[in-house]
């Protein structure tokens, strides 16, 4: 089913149980991160119902006593991942209804969730398709079908700007890329920053992108927190990457960004508006960021692997050692 059939049959079931009351997005590591574009939009947006975001082991060993008839649990993986079968499980027991997101129909993810979405994946992803862009669209539905949506027709054209927009950014920025690679793959240490969704695009560069893909140890941190501890860290020669978001957070970034010109002479910025030139409707374009962030730094990313001749599917102890 399309998300829309989905999301029509989910309120037609939480109608008839009182309505829906909270949603729950679950998984681990990248897919957690992955799906905060749904969560943090409802999160800014929703108002009849509350929003959360956990990891998947959390969420089965301390399961929400809310989690009951009246929620909706959102869980990630792209293949099966143990915790976040269990967690489909534990919210399925409890009465919840349950959304299983992932890599295709025949994984164990889909086996258990009550309802499922695939997202395109690998070298050859679609892009308006990903596990981002269908947490936001899945987002927006729920918003719009449960509470109506003033922006849904602009939210529902962005997505047709992503297949052309993230190709010619990559395209664009690649010589920067190069030399960013160049200049930092012998670094140590990696700030990420970001407010807002783009916290979560942070996250993914810092724990998935250099500290598994890279072996490089890395900092992410919301943008604003920086300036509560974090900045005394700066200097000069730090290797530091910021997410200029567009909207209402966008203050924060700029705020960071004046301190980092100050004080450090090897940071990336990796600009919203620049690349969105407009495209996105700036009603909607805010939550879009993610989506466009994520697959332009792992872009920086990979340049680096190739410089260091590290592979990024290369793994010391995932998928090997009992864990």
């Amino acid at each position: 089913m399309e998300i829309k059939q989905i999301v029509a049959e989910i309120k037609k079931e939480m109608d008839a149980r009182g309505g829906l009351k909270h949603v729950y997005f679950v998984g681990c590591g990248g897919s957690r991160a992955l799906l905060s574009p749904g969560y943090c939009m409802l999160l800014s947006e929703a108002e009849t119902f509350s929003v959360n975001l956990y990891n998947s082991n959390e969420f089965v060993h301390v399961l929400p006593k809310q989690c009951g008839k009246n929620a909706l649990v959102v869980v990630m993986s792209l293949k099966a991942t143990a915790e976040s079968v269990k967690a489909v499980e534990s919210a399925n027991a409890a009465g919840a209804v349950t959304i299983a997101m992932t890599g295709n129909m025949q994984t164990g993810m889909a086996k258990v969730g009550q309802y499922v979405i695939t997202y395109s994946n690998g070298n050859d992803m679609i892009y308006s398709q990903t596990n981002q862009a269908q947490s936001l669209r899945l987002g927006f539905e729920l918003l719009n079908q449960f509470e109506g949506y003033a922006h849904y027709d602009k939210a529902m054209e962005g997505f047709t700007c992503l297949d052309e927009m993230i190709p010619q950014a990559k395209e664009a920025c690649t010589a920067d890329a190069v030399a960013w690679a160049k200049r930092n793959h012998e670094k140590d240490v990696f700030y990420v920053m970001g407010s807002g969704a783009n916290y979560f695009a942070a996250y993914s560069m810092a724990c998935c992108h250099f500290m598994e893909m890279q072996w490089k140890h890395a900092v992410f941190l919301n943008d604003g927190e920086y300036f509560h501890g974090p900045f005394e860290t700066t200097d000069e020669d730090l290797p530091m990457v910021l997410f200029m978001g567009t909207g209402r957070n966008r203050f924060m970034d700029q705020r960071a960004l004046d301190f980092m010109e100050k004080h450090n002479k090897n940071h990336l910025v990796i600009d919203f508006e620049t690349i969105n030139n407009g495209r996105i409707d700036a009603s909607v374009a805010e939550f879009f960021s993610p989506l466009i962030f994520v697959p332009i730094e792992r872009w920086y990313v990979y340049q680096m692997s190739l410089i260091t001749d590290h592979d990024m599917d290369l793994r010391r102890y995932m998928y090997k050692e009992p864990y």
